[in-house]
């Protein structure tokens, strides 16, 4: 028998119960029929983002993009900690209305290739794509780059995260660096490790505009490595 899925607003509820919870407001039998009801909801996602991978891979082939689809056209369900995390952040959030829950992410060779991905997602959604973010345009303090769009899918809101080799590599390397250090980089912030990590991005994106990096660009890089090794070492030795 199929689980009736819940309502928008015992959605926004839980979503609400759940934030308070993290701050000591909230019961554990609140708490535990919130987290019922989000895993609920989360598993509507899943085969709106089935559909969403499918129609990327085609636009993988049709476009006839180096690699396998498989491997440069990925899916995931947002984690039910990274849920929490995320309401905990931004107050007010209504997790009825979060964008990212259900996300499908296409890695391409080239900037030209992810704008021509860029305009088949846009002519294969039409009037069903939503609001899109140009992190390439206007990247976040952090350094990240890339382009959110949001298309929604049999009523459900769907993120797709389209980056170039370069732009994913720097992600990879940002979690990387967050597992070794024990800290969270992945937002914006004046630490060590993302001032290298920023400069490291404005670098990526001069060379694949065919800019070439100065070389008073490629002193600071070389100075901030070596600060990064020495913070690292120190840390190990702590």
């Amino acid at each position: 028998m199929t689980a009736t899925p819940p309502a928008k607003s015992a959605v926004r509820r839980a979503g609400s119960n759940l934030r308070r919870f993290k701050t000591g407001e909230c019961t554990p039998e609140q708490f535990d029929e919130a987290l019922k009801t989000v895993i609920g909801f989360r598993a509507q996602f899943s085969e709106p983002l089935v559909v969403v991978q499918t129609e990327l891979r085609r636009i993988h082939e049709a476009l006839n993009m180096q690699g396998e689809p498989s491997q440069q056209v990925t899916q995931r369900l947002k984690k039910l900690a990274t849920i929490l995390d995320k309401l905990t952040r931004e107050s007010g959030l209504d997790l009825s209305r979060m964008q990212d829950i259900g996300g499908c992410r296409m890695v391409v060779e080239t900037l030209p290739h992810l704008r021509l991905v860029e305009e088949e997602v846009r002519r294969s959604w039409g009037d069903n794509l939503g609001h899109v973010k140009d992190y390439i345009e206007s990247p976040r303090d952090s350094g990240y780059r890339a382009v959110h769009m949001i298309v929604k899918e049999n009523g459900f809101q769907i993120e797709i995260q389209l980056r170039t080799e370069a732009m994913h590599s720097w992600a990879v390397l940002v979690e990387a660096f967050s597992g070794v250090a024990g800290e969270n980089f992945k937002q914006d912030g004046g630490h060590l490790i993302q001032d290298f990590l920023r400069l490291m991005s404005e670098h990526a994106a001069l060379s694949e505009t065919g800019v070439t990096v100065s070389q008073s660009q490629l002193d600071r890089m070389h100075t901030l490595r070596n600060e990064v090794i020495e913070y690292l070492d120190a840390s190990n030795e702590a």
